[in-house]
């Protein structure tokens, strides 16, 4: 076969060149972008050389659900390879287009499509396993963003994908490539994990947009989007230049973080129970503590714990002392068990709060835990180390949107306020705190479950929000509205 030249987007040339010493620094590539930014002619364009060039290697493709993949990657590409051979090779070529997908090419090495698992319970859709006859030369994951969607999705599930196919990657050529749309929510799980590997050597981020392929788009394909982005500003951002602009139903709407977002609290460690409160330039306000509330939402092999102090003033505002979030990741630092992690962390950090802020005088029933009702372990253990000092409840509302809304009521009020100040996770590096801005952009980017109202988006973190959930709605019942 001759030579032949093709046009490849600048952008998109480092995953083109293969040089051995820079893929053993450089092996992994993450594509993203919005809608028709150019990842799939970029895929097809890689994958057409692979195969041309490495004629004893295969190559496999990976989706969320195979029954996808016949309208997407493996029909683009059959016109790529049609478009860019001579007719007799083309001819050898063999497309079986029934479960499971395989292109053969004239000399015989192969792309292999398989499913991860998700959407379909056929046994196309999962790999089970399957080892391919040849070393590969490329590993391609499409529409990455799918593998992390709903309450299973996640980064093991992508890793444990991979690991069949890993071990056959060829150690010189073998690159992974992983194509991705970007999420509407910061915080939604596959924008999550594209930002941890923007910090990981081994892997190269490149990103694009309609723009930058424009010179490849029909008139209709232009007009549509500059249509979208005359009309829908927002919805362009998202889906063309593939910018996280928050949820389609976001549950905290009420939440602005320029309103509600005070300077960190000045304690005055001469006075008991009071700290002052710059609301804004001109306003400072002393607030006198009344009680103590912190929202608990329990952590298991995934989720984050959190224990949310906010103090209920005597003018009856809520304010969340950031810098004094306890939080846990047993992601990061493994799985504890509740009872050693009252006894032996939270009760230490609880026992700081109560002697920093002189809370001693403050009855059993003012310093009140609100926890998850679901964790009814982390209760018991709450009430067995701390229930002489402070009142441990049950919350158990199941009724999302009424809890919701009173914290979006308490916002709007403007009764709750949050400090900008950053804390330490437990076994975290103090020199390198927890941002604020991690539960302001959870605060902003909680989203309803489209396909069902009344649930949250699992794709998003709530651990943080919830923690403010419970003891907001909880303090808002009519029993506890007066101070005394």
């Amino acid at each position: 076969m001759n030579k032949f030249r093709i046009e490849v987007l600048d952008k998109f040339k480092p995953l083109m060149v293969d040089d051995p010493n820079l893929i053993k620094e450089k092996r992994n590539f993450i594509l993203v972008s919005g809608r028709v930014g150019g990842k799939t002619v970029a895929l097809t364009q890689k994958a057409f050389i692979n195969l041309c060039q490495y004629k004893t290697h295969d190559i496999q493709v990976l989706r969320a659900n195979s029954s996808s993949m016949q309208e997407s990657i493996f029909s683009e590409l059959k016109k790529y390879f049609f478009n860019n051979l001579p007719e007799n090779i083309f001819a050898q070529f063999k497309w079986k287009s029934s479960p499971p997908l395989k292109i053969t090419s004239a000399w015989g090495n192969q792309i292999h499509f398989s499913g991860v698992g998700l959407g379909s319970k056929s046994g196309s859709n999962i790999s089970r396993g399957k080892s391919p006859d040849r070393p590969l030369s490329l590993i391609i994951v499409e529409e990455t963003q799918e593998i992390f969607s709903g309450l299973t999705g996640n980064a093991d599930l992508l890793n444990h994908a991979l690991a069949t196919y890993l071990r056959y990657l060829d150690d010189k050529i073998g690159k992974v490539v992983y194509a991705g749309n970007r999420d509407r929510n910061i915080n939604a799980k596959f924008n999550v994990w594209c930002r941890e590997k923007e910090k990981d050597s081994s892997f190269t981020t490149i990103e694009t947009n309609w723009t930058m392929i424009k010179h490849w788009l029909n008139q209709a394909t232009i007009q549509a989007i500059e249509m979208e982005r005359e009309l829908n500003p927002k919805n362009y951002e998202y889906m063309f230049m593939g910018i996280p602009v928050g949820g389609n139903d976001l549950v905290y709407g009420a939440f602005t973080e320029n309103l509600h977002v005070v300077p960190e609290t000045v304690h005055d460690v001469n006075n008991r129970r009071f700290f002052e409160v710059k609301y804004n330039e001109f306003k400072t306000k002393k607030e006198y503590i009344h009680r103590l509330f912190i929202g608990v939402d329990g952590a298991n092999s995934r989720d984050t714990a959190a224990f949310m102090p906010i103090f209920n003033t005597k003018s009856n505002k809520m304010i969340l002392k950031t810098s004094e979030i306890f939080s846990h990741n047993p992601k990061k630092n493994g799985i504890i068990r509740n009872n050693i992690l009252i006894e032996k962390y939270v009760s230490k950090w609880f026992d700081k709060i109560i002697e920093k802020y002189h809370l001693w005088d403050l009855k059993n029933n003012e310093i009140i835990f609100v926890v998850d009702g679901h964790n009814i372990d982390l209760i018991e253990q709450l009430q067995f180390y701390l229930g002489h000092k402070a009142t441990i409840i049950k919350f158990t509302k199941k009724d999302l949107i009424q809890t919701t809304e009173r914290v979006n009521n308490a916002f709007v009020n403007m009764s709750l306020f949050i400090e900008e100040a950053s804390w330490v996770e437990l076994f975290q590096d103090p020199n390198f705190p927890t941002p604020p801005s991690v539960l302001f952009n959870e605060l902003q980017t909680v989203a309803w479950d489209e396909t069902n109202h009344d649930k949250f988006n699992d794709s998003i973190p709530n651990d943080l929000t919830d923690g403010i959930r419970y003891p907001i709605a909880f303090y808002a019942d009519p029993e506890h509205l007066l101070i005394d």
